[in-house]
């Protein structure tokens, strides 16, 4: 869909595009800084064009997009941070971060919910974010999440089992991965993944938007320390920023979530380059 005003300038017509781009509203910055566990519901009178708003909701207790991997208070810390293009973003170990150079990307937990359940949220977005990675030239290898599969260790509790014989610097924790692969893992979950909405009279309809929520973290594969995290929420709005190749027109669910993956990690673009060094330098 393709949205265009006119300008009437000195007698003269000129068109404008007004293009579909991540912004952060009233309603982005009140889901942005929610107690854990807890969305609090729209405050004052909703919005007249609720398909522009698949994100909303007025339930409580909807479930957060907090990985099995990540603490609690690591996701606390978080949801403190000024969110800016609907991103809370924090590197925990600056270090670390910047010192990566081998990273692998695991499936993202689906925790998408009735009525706007998407099975395959999970995949789709931890697909994007190996995408955009890999195309990041500061690293030299990205693994994508079907591999990674493949080497995740698995955790079993009986006595005896992978999960009892942890590492000495591991902190009693099994690892995530094989360690010798990758220095440091990609998880995520995904609990907002939709075009839909409900509208005044409980039905649902579609949304001209897309609407999303999900974390990504960057965890050591033995300590499991995390050394990086970020949490988008939000929905598609018309805007002007952003120029680029979806301009003047809203965006699918997938499309929508390769834009959002791009604001997630902009922080990896923007390593310097003098502090690139290889693990272990």
């Amino acid at each position: 869909m393709r949205v265009q005003a006119v300008l009437v300038f000195w007698g003269v017509l000129f068109p404008i595009t007004v293009l579909a781009v991540p912004i952060q509203d009233e309603f982005d910055r009140n889901q942005a800084g929610n107690n854990p566990g807890v969305f609090p519901k729209w405050k004052g009178t909703p919005p007249v064009n609720q398909d522009l708003y698949p994100n909303l909701t007025d339930g409580i207790n909807e479930p957060h997009p907090l990985p099995t991997q990540v603490d609690r208070n690591i996701y606390t810390q978080l949801l403190r941070v000024e969110p800016v293009d609907q991103v809370q973003s924090k590197v925990f170990n600056s270090v670390r971060f910047n010192r990566l150079q081998r990273i692998g990307v695991l499936g993202f937990e689906n925790k998408t919910f009735a009525p706007f359940q998407d099975k395959s949220a999970g995949d789709v977005v931890s697909r994007q974010a190996y995408q955009e990675l890999k195309t990041n030239k500061h690293y030299s290898n990205i693994i994508p999440p079907q591999l990674m599969e493949d080497a995740r260790l698995k955790i079993v509790k009986s006595p005896g089992s992978v999960a009892d014989q942890s590492l000495p610097d591991s902190g009693g924790k099994a690892p995530l991965v094989s360690g010798d692969r990758v220095d440091a893992v990609m998880v995520g979950a995904v609990s907002k993944y939709t075009d839909r909405y409900v509208d005044r009279y409980g039905k649902i309809q579609k949304s001209i938007a897309s609407g999303l929520e999900f974390t990504a973290f960057l965890v050591d594969p033995r300590t499991q320390e995390v050394i990086w995290g970020a949490r988008f929420v939000g929905r598609q709005r018309p805007g002007v920023q952003n120029f680029g190749q979806h301009r003047g027109r809203w965006l699918n669910k997938e499309d929508f979530t390769r834009s959002a993956m791009k604001f997630v990690l902009k922080e990896f673009r923007n390593l310097p380059q003098n502090n690139l060094e290889k693990p272990g330098q």
